[in-house]
C-alpha cells in the first residue's frame, strides 16, 4: 500500500490506496466488499513477506482490490490450449558462437520497448514485487512476456529478466526475474514451451 502516517487504519490506508490508483466504486457496497478483499490481499502479503522463506517479494499494487479469481478473469490473454501446443520442441541456438556471456540486458542495448499497461493478459504474478520469482505457477500459458536478457545473482542463482505488460509499478519497474535453469525442461511457468524468436 502507499506509505502512510504510522497506525494508520486499514480503511485509511485503503482510502489512500483509492486515491492513488482513481479508485471509485458505485456504492458503499461495492466499496464494502473491495475493502475486504484488500484486507484479506494485504494479510496474505505480510504473512507471505514475514515468513521470509522464499527469494522473492509481494506487495500492494494497482490490483490490490481483486480477488485472485477476478485478477485471473480480467488478466487472461494468451491461453494456448494444450493440444495446439507443438508436440515437439526444437531448441534454439545460436550459430557460430564462441563464448556465451555470463549475463545479458537487451535493454542496454536499446533494443527492448518502454513497459506498457496492457492490462487484459496474464494471470501467474499479481503481486509480485521483487526478487527472483520461484513461485509454483503452473504451466498453462495464458500470457506472453518477453524475455529480454538473464543473469546470476550473488548467491548464483540463474534467473531470467522478464518484461511483462501490467505497467511500471507492478514489479521490478515492469520486469520480473524468473529462476532459469530448473530441472523441468518447460521451465520455470512454462517459460521454455512456447517460445518464439526474431530471425532478422
Amino acid at each position: 500500500m502507499s506509505p502512510t502516517l504510522p497506525g494508520a487504519s486499514m480503511s485509511e490506508r485503503h482510502e489512500q490506496w483509492m486515491a492513488d490508483h482513481g479508485r471509485v466504486y458505485k456504492d458503499n457496497a461495492e466499496k464494502e466488499m473491495r475493502f475486504k478483499i484488500v484486507n484479506n490481499n494485504v494479510l496474505f502479503i505480510e504473512s507471505f513477506n514475514n515468513a521470509g522463506n522464499q527469494p522473492y517479494k509481494l506487495s500492494i499494487n494497482q490490483f490490490a482490490d481483486l480477488t485472485n479469481e477476478e485478477f485471473q478473469a480480467s488478466h487472461n490473454g494468451d491461453r494456448i490450449p494444450s493440444h495446439a501446443r507443438p508436440s515437439k520442441m526444437t531448441p534454439f541456438r545460436y550459430e557460430n558462437v564462441t563464448a556465451v556471456p555470463a549475463s545479458m540486458d537487451w535493454r542496454k542495448k536499446g533494443a527492448v520497448t518502454p513497459i506498457k499497461d496492457q492490462g487484459q493478459c496474464g494471470a501467474s504474478f499479481q503481486f509480485y514485487s521483487s526478487g527472483i520469482f520461484t513461485g509454483d505457477c503452473g504451466t498453462d500459458l495464458d500470457h506472453g512476456v518477453t524475455a529480454v536478457g538473464y543473469g546470476t545473482t550473488t548467491d548464483g542463482t540463474k534467473y531470467w529478466l522478464v518484461k511483462n505488460s501490467w505497467g511500471t509499478s507492478w514489479g521490478e519497474e515492469g520486469y520480473i526475474r524468473m529462476q532459469r535453469d530448473i530441472a523441468a525442461k518447460e521451465g520455470l511457468c512454462g517459460i521454455a514451451m512456447d517460445s518464439s524468436y526474431p530471425t532478422a
